[in-house]
């Protein structure tokens, strides 16, 4: 990466920071690009070379958020980890971190901007966030541990739903409130458990 490359990273990443102090002061409502230009210390103008307008940044957050935690996850779909302890663990990684980042959790988690809503290419990550988790389900299930009759893609998307809507509670309810004190997001655990025992195999009639 050259010179000129490296100093606009890094006026992207110092965009980014500052745009996530808005949302986790303000709320996403407050995010507007003004807001996010007086922090930088510049006038609203000069980020448009770097974001065209407020969606342009929201996508950016937005995929940034998924990447880094496909990043972080990724060693729970590895084979030697067991996969109802990878899907409890992943599902207390997913919680854990969400909380502690509120301003990406905030655009990945709601549509708190009218109007707004991820491009294709934003979203990808999220798309691969989901795969990471079919994938565990899939061992899951091969293991004996998850119904096999269940459709793998249904049983994904009701444990993300779970996730989702631990942190949603967490973070409207109450935020700041750390994971093992707050009254959903104690309970993870337990939600987890729940779901692995409600789709366990079947035993043969």
């Amino acid at each position: 990466m050259g010179k000129v490359a490296e100093r606009r990273a890094r006026t992207i990443d110092g965009i980014v920071a500052a745009a996530l102090d808005v949302i986790a002061e303000e709320g996403a409502a407050g995010l507007t690009l003004g807001a996010v230009a007086r922090r930088v210390g510049v006038r609203t103008p000069s980020l448009y070379g770097y974001f065209a307008n407020r969606a342009a940044l929201c996508d950016e957050l937005f995929a940034r958020g998924w990447t880094e935690l496909v990043r972080e996850s990724e060693h729970l779909a590895e084979d030697p980890v067991d996969p109802a302890r990878a899907l409890t663990e992943g599902l207390r990684e997913f919680v854990a971190w969400s909380l502690a980042n509120p301003g990406y959790a905030q655009l990945m988690q709601w549509r708190p901007i009218a109007g707004w809503e991820p491009s294709p290419e934003a979203f990808a990550p999220a798309v691969a966030a989901l795969e990471l988790t079919a994938q565990v389900i899939i061992r899951a299930q091969r293991a004996g541990q998850l119904d096999p009759e269940v459709d793998p893609g249904e049983l994904t998307q009701i444990f993300a739903t779970l996730g989702a809507g631990i942190v949603s509670q967490q973070l409207s309810n109450e935020p700041g409130v750390p994971l093992d004190a707050g009254r959903s997001s104690q309970h993870l655990d337990d939600i987890a458990g729940m779901f692995l025992t409600y789709y366990a195999p079947r035993s043969p009639e």
